[in-house]
């Protein structure tokens, strides 16, 4: 099963998760459409109402929407303290419905051999993908809790308000515990590009380009790789339109200037297109001669050695120098990409030293102990 994930715009996002859905459905792959972007446009292209399980929307394709309201609910009744807070007192914490999303598919995209998802604006993405590494924060740096990937004990000396002075139980410290670890596992399993890659939709004027910088390789800094660009929706030469015609054209070709390896696809303005022939109509049209299906594997966006030879690559295309940062804060690197930033567990042989380089070779971040 392959997974393709949809980001940009509202709405448009969606309109390339469902046409790439339908065209891949029309050359005989089974496929799911799912949404789990926070408007839901898929839920008006395909008719389906969000909860409940796939609903089939034509040949060989199915819909499904995340009501993530209603899987908190039905998660948090399966725990002991369900019993006393019910479920519709809860609150959606920010970010956390994507994982909500994650669960639900690993069960309902079994027997699909394509799961495209509307994943709504890379915004949203990325705070998403985000709270891993702030849940590690919380429990490493404020608590002085350790376990699993990157354990130190440097966690402990370093705590703002120590687990020991905490009226907890050890069964909550070791629960809380095994949720950090479990939490980036499941960050990191979902976003592997042996399982997932982005196609970014790309809003075709100069605002939606300066945007596309700094989302797309902050997407790439999560671990989520970016295959491909789709610009538009695009507008037809017309005498009337000539101006936006020219600054669309113009953004489609400096999107392919900067980002040299990723195809830059265009889907054309037209109606909105509801239903099952509609969709696939326009996904033709996007991909032309070529296939809706993922290409080639891709090497993962951040790779991390140990010893011998201790380091991490990290590939940021596009991202202008001025919007990156780095800090080094006990064994974490924090990398800035714009007004995005996360926090890396460095491999052993980085850890506990300042003496550490970075420098960019092309479009991937090199960073070494320096010698």
């Amino acid at each position: 099963m392959h997974m393709l994930i949809f980001t940009g715009p509202v709405g448009v996002a969606s309109l390339a998760a469902a046409a790439t859905a339908a065209a891949a459905a029309a050359r005989g792959s089974r496929t799911l459409l799912a949404s789990i972007g926070p408007s839901h446009a898929v839920s008006t292209l395909a008719g389906v109402p969000p909860g409940g399980n796939p609903q089939p929307v034509g040949p060989g394709l199915d819909a499904w929407c995340l009501d993530p309201l209603a899987d908190l609910e039905r998660i948090w009744s399966a725990l002991p303290a369900g019993s006393r807070i019910a479920g519709d007192e809860l609150p959606v914490i920010p970010g956390t419905d994507l994982f909500l999303a994650v669960a639900s598919l690993r069960t309902l995209a079994a027997g699909y051999d394509l799961v495209c998802v509307d994943a709504g604006p890379p915004d949203t993405l990325l705070r998403a993908l985000g709270v891993p590494d702030m849940f590690r924060w919380m429990v490493r740096l404020l608590l002085g809790l350790d376990r699993g990937p990157g354990r130190s004990s440097a966690s402990v000396a370093r705590a703002l308000v120590p687990v020991g002075l905490l009226p907890f139980p050890m069964e909550w410290t070791s629960n809380l515990q095994e949720a950090r670890v479990r939490l980036e596992q499941l960050r990191d399993e979902t976003v592997a590009p042996t399982r997932a890659r982005v196609r970014y939709v790309l809003r075709a004027d100069r605002v939606g380009l300066d945007e596309a910088r700094v989302a797309l390789p902050a997407l790439q800094l999560f671990g989520l790789a970016v295959e491909a660009i789709i610009a538009g929706p695009l507008l037809p030469r017309t005498d009337g339109l000539a101006p936006l015609v020219e600054e669309q054209e113009d953004v489609a070709a400096r999107a392919a200037a900067v980002w040299p390896g990723r195809p830059v696809l265009r889907m054309p303005a037209g109606p909105t297109p509801v239903g099952h022939a509609a969709p696939a109509s326009l996904g033709a049209t996007i991909y032309a001669a070529a296939s809706p299906l993922p290409e080639a594997p891709l090497a993962p966006p951040v790779r991390l050695s140990g010893p011998p030879e201790p380091g991490a690559a990290l590939d940021l295309p596009g991202l202008p120098r001025e919007a990156i940062g780095l800090t080094l804060s006990g064994d974490e690197l924090v990398i800035r990409a714009g007004i995005y930033r996360r926090h890396i567990l460095l491999p052993e042989g980085l850890r506990g030293t300042t003496a550490i380089k970075a420098a960019r070779q092309g479009e991937t971040l090199i960073v070494r102990p320096r010698v």
